[in-house]
């Protein structure tokens, strides 16, 4: 698993995430191949292709990219000849996921690494039902992969070299990689993610503001610091003198005990739930998915192209997002 070499990538599940990792890999020049079980899978990622091309196009495609190198089928031992690198995207069910992982696992050459798109699950049960359980590690996007580089590789503390080879091949092909040094449920971006919905939940039952004034508040404020910075750079800005930091740590921790944050018992019941949906379905169900789905493509590919715009900038750890040209992974 030392070298790198990788030309052909099989996408296990065709929805929306599988689409997505194939739109990446292709933009990336790659031959990919999909399976899904469901045959009506091959007219979905064929629309959802239409539709995202144009953004691929414009977010720039590396030498020899083309639609013409994917390839859909319904059998799985098909999905897996030749393939280099796996990247699993079916149904988020725990016990599908350990039985299909299986199959694939008996099915390819034992240096062969399998990725696990799971947005919550550890690499340590999944790999249950493998017989090489050391080359299955989670490589978990966001929504969608083509379009956000950030992914992150869980469970390489069982699986190193796995986790070093996924790595590659996601830098490769221009994601941003961040490596979990533990495994922990729901990984970093989903637990953060989490946090903030939590806390939507409160302010909405607490009659603070509507979702669509919550939402501008997050997109307006500190989403905006956020593309630039993770949130600890953020807060170090925020001392006036450096020698000054650890006592303005010491005011932020006196502010989540004073009421900056929801409180400890605070559990969303169903009501509350529903609440929130049918808020969310008032503003934005009469619209549809298709402008918002538009406005979020152009916007987020223009936020990454004038994040590394200011990369030279920096080289610390926690310099801008990078959205590197596509390339194919040589």
């Amino acid at each position: 698993m030392s070298s790198l070499s990788v030309s052909r990538i099989a996408c296990i599940g065709g929805g929306l995430i599988g689409a997505g990792w194939a739109a990446h890999f292709l933009r990336a020049g790659l031959h990919v191949v999909v399976h899904d079980p469901a045959p009506e899978r091959e007219g979905f990622l064929h629309d959802y292709l239409d539709r995202v091309w144009p953004t691929l196009a414009a977010m720039g495609l590396a030498p020899g990219a083309s639609r013409n190198r994917l390839t859909f089928t319904t059998n799985l031992e098909q999905a897996l000849h030749g393939t280099d690198f796996v990247q699993e995207s079916a149904v988020e069910d725990r016990a599908a996921k350990v039985r299909l992982l299986g199959e694939i696992d008996m099915r390819l050459p034992v240096g062969t690494v399998i990725a696990s798109s799971s947005s919550g699950f550890l690499a340590a049960d999944l790999r249950a039902g493998a017989r090489h359980g050391e080359r299955i590690i989670i490589g978990h996007p966001f929504n969608p992969p083509f379009l956000v580089p950030l992914v992150e590789i869980a469970g390489g503390d069982g699986a190193p070299e796995a986790a070093a080879l996924a790595a590659a091949i996601y830098r490769a092909t221009g994601c941003e990689v961040v490596e979990l040094k533990r495994e922990i449920d729901g990984y970093i971006g989903n637990r953060i993610q989490f946090a903030v919905f939590r806390e939507l939940l409160y302010l909405l039952r607490e009659g603070v503001a509507d979702l669509e004034t919550i939402d501008r508040a997050v997109s307006a404020g500190p989403a905006i610091r956020w593309a630039v910075m993770g949130p600890s750079s953020v807060f170090f800005l925020g001392a006036r003198n450096v020698t000054l930091y650890r006592e303005f740590v010491d005011l932020l921790s006196q502010e989540l005990r004073s009421g900056y944050v929801a409180p400890p018992d605070f559990e969303p019941d169903a009501e509350l739930l529903d609440r929130y949906a049918e808020e969310v379905m008032a503003w934005l169900g009469p619209g549809g998915q298709a402008p918002l789905l538009q406005r979020r493509d152009v916007g987020v590919a223009a936020v990454r192209a004038a994040v590394e715009a200011l990369r030279p900038l920096s080289s610390s750890p926690d310099s801008p997002l990078p959205i590197h040209p596509a390339r194919p992974a040589p």
